[in-house]
């Protein structure tokens, strides 16, 4: 076996132009990035899947590679992060725990001191903010430091590295932890620095410390407490007498007199003892104001004092418990690193040839595992690291434009140095394990073409015909050399954008395919003419691999318009998504391993508003979310955050104002945020009860559909006067949202199909009873009567026939898609004199209605639209009032075989809407099945027109003959009318009022209550009157 080794290459992870304070002529270490703060190296991963690291060494200038290396090992205090222990300068509203100990400050004034020994710090954050709480869940935690604490000396073997442990508060657990694990402390521990940490101090670890005490001259021990026995807060101890760091050195302290010699001084601030010539030191900082002192040893110069103690820099330039004497070595910011986190390569780690005869003759399973050992432990080549910056103009699914950068590997992900490695393909659970890991992403197809579009060099793809040799590692190897011949020959350079090398394994939509679970979704490999020899294909396995599969990583944040993003966020966003990805609509899970702890997109809610006027938003409860995030917007396109809420309703006040507004949620929990919710919408009007209820049941992810057509139904009901409440057509189906509490339902279904369900049975029952108690229902979409009549069941059948009104005739206008777009209202009908009906061929902002429905009007269902310019299958709307079968009252429906969204210019959609409204809102007209009928019960419904002027009809039912009140009242209980007032047999009635009081005169502007009173039953409704 062969590994093709290219020649010596030193690699740059990230350098942030701009912003450095200077450009160094020394190279920096490998794995290293340059902060703007002294032209530091640094560098930031994670070691497992709990510990945070950050890396901190002096610039390259200052950082002599022919001195040891002197690895500080610092342990977080709890609740601190890496950026908080760091410090930075204080501005209003910055969190206290930037201020409280400056290690970063500190280490730069012990650079400018310190010259036998380079000062790498390595800071160590738990998940947990807690070491001991970290240690608590893990029962080996000594092995895992101290293998994290062999890592880390590996990465710097070269440099002679020595370890000192220390740490703050409970930091101190970290270095016990490590003593945990060793029978005696390694001679290459030089230093152990106690920061009021040693809480967790016991004599077994007393007689390791005094053994390597006793082992070399060069092993120091200090001490820094102060009597926390004694601090208080609000009065009560801190600390139990026998807890505190305060106990704890002095029993250590003592213990020790046994065998070291101390000089003891003390004053009124301090107890100080020292042995060994200041080796061994403890100062125990007294405390007769019982206060809280624990960070305050820290931040007055305690690290610098703790590191340099026993040493000739001992109070030199610094006083400890003084003035700070780092202050000007405080940094100015936080210093957030964009990048992909990356380990740092150990020296001892395999290279790329090594590693792939160990892996030769394992199984699948094995090999996986030990691809993720290495490349998880940061294994990679450094010219891996060093990302590309791609600049792009990107639209969303509005059309709007977007620039965008993203951060991309130069090539596919490999095993091994700079000098000997390996691309190595793997399965697409290991490449997302370390994609997380590493805090980036694959790319989506769109992403591929563009990364290939911008390669540097391109190479003619390497195929071989298909055998079992293709999944075999001898074959990935083979691969691997045949591309690096290739490359070489085209004075390709490490490090240079790579193209035509492998198949992508990409995020798609396609990892959901219902049809195919668990699969891999590969695209690209393009050829030199730029087309790709892999459409996009999930036919295979997730246990899939051959030697054409490769993955490259993205860092899995984004800048669009300047604003970072999450990757993952925008892809799941209705509109964004389009920004990133070409194919038909947002992604549900961007990953292949999901994330089942992060809350589910709230599916059954609704916006509705209580009898004060104010806004309700409902929510169906969900255990495994802990609060809702509401957004809210006027025009429905640009949102901004409302309010969070933790229960399951959440009331706004608008003041009472008549205010159209819209809305959208986010589920929360402890693991993150759930993708946004369609949009809803309410428009209400002071003194009107919302009799109409707009209800989103468009969920099919196609192109163009922005989850937000809402807005084209509520812009044409505001213009009509008319308040309404909106909600899910889950929330219907789950009672959240009672569809006999509104008079007029407006189903919003795109182009919903036989995947998503148009009407689901549970949807269908809930109609049904609705028409059957004379509800009005407008139902507009391209592929209902495909799902229900063409594709349904004999169920389905029945229900669209019956209650529809309609049967399918095509599944397009004259049978031929894509070609015929407008159609007008027929003679008769309710959109009589409308001759110019256009809906959206994909270039007016909503969806392409390619297969808008034909029907033709059936069991009393009248023909009321018709497609223009096609001789068959030419019907694509229906209507109907009456009797629904099983039913009581007659109702209405009003069923379009396009959606109405897609209707453009916006005049149009307001005529067609005000045409629907008035045929739905008027009488049903008398026919013969209801005359047969009787109500079941009493009922007033509301008047129609409302508002209105100068007459508006009321209309009230019957079960049985009784006496019927029915009167208008002002808003202050006056009588105004009485419109009836006598005995009245069981049936159905109207009566209209034409806005005068009992002595005939007009009446003023304003709300007016109508009551019927007959017997035991009493209603009433609000109407409002305008002149």
């Amino acid at each position: 076996m062969k590994i093709l080794k290219t020649g010596h290459y030193i690699c740059v992870l990230l350098i942030l132009c701009g912003t450095l304070s200077g450009q160094s002529s020394m190279p920096k270490l490998p794995g290293f990035y340059l902060s703007p703060y002294e032209n530091e190296q640094v560098t930031t991963f994670s070691f497992g899947s709990d510990i945070r690291i950050h890396i901190n060494a002096a610039c390259p200038d200052s950082f002599d590679t022919g001195k040891p290396v002197g690895l500080v090992l610092y342990a977080l205090p709890n609740g601190n992060t890496i950026e908080q222990t760091m410090g930075k300068q204080m501005e209003a509203g910055d969190d206290w725990h930037y201020d409280i100990q400056h290690i970063g400050a500190q280490t730069r004034f012990l650079r400018h001191r310190i010259s036998d020994y380079n000062i790498v710090v390595v800071y160590l954050e738990t998940s947990q903010k807690s070491w001991p709480a970290w240690k608590n869940e893990h029962p080996n935690h000594a092995e895992i430091i101290n293998n994290l604490t062999d890592y880390l000396k590996s990465c710097f073997k070269s440099m002679n590295p020595f370890i000192v442990l220390t740490g703050h508060s409970g930091g101190g657990r970290f270095t016990f932890s490590f003593m945990d694990g060793v029978s005696a402390i390694p001679g290459d521990v030089k230093r152990i620095l106690f920061l009021d940490s040693n809480y967790g101090y016991e004599h077994m670890y007393g007689d390791q410390m005094i053994q390597w005490l006793n082992a070399a001259s060069d092993h120091y021990l200090t001490v820094i407490a102060y009597n926390d026995s004694v601090a208080l807060y609000n009065g009560e101890p801190i600390v139990s007498p026998a807890r505190g760091t305060w106990y704890r050195s002095r029993i250590m302290q003592r213990y020790m007199t046994d065998l070291f010699s101390f000089t003891t001084s003390e004053d009124e601030d301090f107890i100080r003892h020292s042995a060994l010539d200041g080796r061994l030191r403890f100062i125990l900082k007294k405390n007769p104001e019982q206060a809280i002192l624990h960070t305050v040893q820290v931040e007055k110069n305690g690290f610098i004092h703790g590191m340099l103690t026993g040493t000739a820099g001992e109070n030199q330039g610094y006083e400890y418990y003084g003035e700070r004497a780092y202050g000007d070595e405080i940094q100015a910011e936080v210093f957030h690193a964009t990048g992909l986190q990356i380990p740092l390569r150990s020296e001892d780690a395999k290279t790329g040839a090594e590693f792939m005869q160990s892996i030769m003759n394992l199984s699948f399973q094995d090999r996986e595992q030990a691809i993720w050992d290495e490349i998880s432990t940061g294994n990679i080549p450094h010219f891996l690291r060093e990302l590309k910056r791609m600049e792009a103009t990107f639209t969303d699914a509005n059309s709007m434009s977007h620039t965008v950068s993203y951060q991309v590997m130069p090539d596919y992900l490999s095993i091994g140095s700079d000098d000997d490695f390996c691309r190595i393909p793997m399965g697409p659970i290991t490449a997302q394990r370390i994609a997380d890991r590493f805090g980036g992403s694959m790319p989506t197809r769109k992403l591929v073409d563009h990364i290939y579009v911008n390669a540097e060099v391109k190479l003619e793809p390497v195929t071989y015909p298909w055998s079992e040799e293709s999944v075999k590692v001898s074959r990935f190897i083979e691969h691997n050399e045949d591309i690096e011949a290739l490359r070489l020959a085209a004075d390709g350079k490490l490090g240079q954008l790579m193209g035509g090398l492998k198949k992508d394994v990409v995020i798609s939509n396609l990892i959901t395919d219902p049809s195919r679970p668990n699969h891999v979704v590969i695209y690209g490999w393009h050829k030199l003419d730029g087309t790709p020899w892999q459409p996009l294909y999930n036919g295979h396995s997730a246990s899939y691999v051959d030697y054409s599969h490769g993955i490259r990583l993205l860092y899995g944040m984004v800048m669009i318009d300047d604003e970072e993003k999450d990757i993952r966020t925008i892809l799941r966003d209705p509109v964004f998504y389009k920004i990133l990805s070409d194919e038909t609509g947002p992604m549900v899970q961007p990953t292949y391993i999901a994330d089942a702890s992060l809350p589910a997109k709230p599916k059954s809610w609704g916006v509705t508003t209580d009898s004060n006027g104010s806004i309700k938003i409902s929510v169906t409860p969900d255990p495994a979310v802990d609060s809702y995030r509401l957004y809210s917007s006027r025009d429905g396109l640009t949102f901004q955050s409302a309010a969070s809420f933790g229960s399951s309703e959440y009331i706004l006040d608008t003041g009472g104002q008549d205010t159209l507004l819209f809305f959208k949620l986010q589920a929360e929990n402890s693991a993150g945020l759930s993708g946004e919710t369609e949009v809803l919408g309410v428009y209400s009007v002071s003194g009107l009860e919302p009799d109409i209820l707009l209800i989103y049941g468009f969920d099919r992810a196609s192109t163009g559909n922005t989850y937000d057509f809402i807005r084209y139904h509520a812009h044409a009901v505001k213009e009509l006067g008319l308040p309404f409440v909106s909600a899910t057509n889950e929330a219907v189906t789950g009672d959240l949202i009672s569809l006999g509490e509104y008079t007029v339902a407006d189903y919003i279904l795109g182009d919903e199909s036989t995947v998503d369900e148009t009407f689901s049975t549970g949807e269908q029952a809930k109609v049904k009873t609705f028409l059957q108690a004379g509800g009005r229902l407008f139902v507009s979409g391209s592929e209902i009567a495909w799902d229900l009549d063409y594709k349904g069941s004999s169920t389905d059948k029945d229900f669209f026939r019956n209650f529809f009104k309609a049967q399918y005739t095509a599944d397009a206008p004259g049978n031929v898609s894509g070609t015929h777009y407008s159609a007008e209202g027929i003679e008769g009908g309710l959109f009589d004199g409308i001759s110019d009906i256009t809906f959206d061929n994909g270039t007016h902002g909503t969806l392409d209605v390619k297969w808008a429905d034909a029907m033709t009007g059936v069991n009393g269902g009248k023909n009321v639209i018709r497609y223009k310019n096609v001789s068959t299958h030419t019907i694509g709307g229906v209507s109907f009032e009456g009797l629904f079968p099983g039913g009581s009252v007659p109702g209405k429906i009003v069923y379009m075989g396009f959606p109405f969204e897609t209707v453009y210019p916006a005049e149009t959609r307001e005529i067609l809407m005000e045409k629907v409204l008035t045929f739905l809102q008027k009488d049903p007209s008398a026919v013969e099945d209801v005359e047969k009928e009787l109500p079941t019960n009493f009922f007033l419904a509301q008047n129609y027109p409302n508002p209105f002027n100068p007459v508006t009809t009321i209309r009230y039912g019957l079960p049985s003959e009784k006496v019927v009140h029915l009167q208008i009242f002002d808003i202050n209980g006056k009588l105004v009318n009485t419109l009836t007032h006598e005995s009245q047999a069981a049936g159905y009635y109207t009566v209209q009022w034409d806005g005068h009081s009992q002595s005939g005169h007009p009446v003023s502007s304003g709300l007016y209550i109508c009551h019927l009173k007959s017997g035991d039953f009493s209603s009433s409704k609000k109407m409002m009157f305008v002149k």
